[in-house]
């Protein structure tokens, strides 16, 4: 006879995969410290409304050297003081169940860390998911590991 554990463990594995992709992810998960990399913030919208605006905050060890436009979005970059980007902002529209890759080059650190990509997004009914918190949370931020 089969259990109730062993009948329900499919489709809990199912829907935990189906989660962890539905976060917003930035690739590739590793690159080598000093190295110039093009990244990519790929962004899905779960929701039944359309994803309006994606912010991501880059890591201050990172030197971000392009942001690219995306097709369709407006795009505005956040600087410090010194001109240095630290952020940037998309405003457009992202159909739901539909995904968006927002691209951007960098000059990694020059020695091993781990890079959080804080992102939002900003939905057309006003409510926003955040990806923002460490590995494990409610809404973990991509990380990308630097390699010596």
């Amino acid at each position: 006879m089969i259990s109730k554990t062993q009948l329900f463990t499919p489709f809990l594995v199912l829907l935990a995969a189906g989660a962890a992709l539905a976060h917003v992810t930035v690739s590739p998960k590793e690159a080598a410290a000093g190295a110039t990399q093009k990244y990519t913030l790929r962004v899905p919208n779960e929701k039944a409304v359309a994803n309006t605006r994606v912010e991501v905050e880059f890591p201050a060890g990172v030197e971000i050297l392009t942001v690219d436009e995306h097709e369709g979005w407006k795009l505005d970059l956040k600087k410090d003081a010194a001109g240095k980007i630290t952020g940037a902002v998309w405003t457009g529209s992202l159909a739901a169940k539909e995904f968006g890759e927002f691209t951007f080059s960098a000059k990694n650190p020059a020695t091993a860390t781990k890079l959080m990509w804080k992102a939002l997004q900003v939905y057309s009914d006003g409510s926003k998911s955040e990806w923002m918190g460490a590995q494990g949370t409610k809404g973990p931020a991509p990380v990308t590991n630097i390699t010596q």
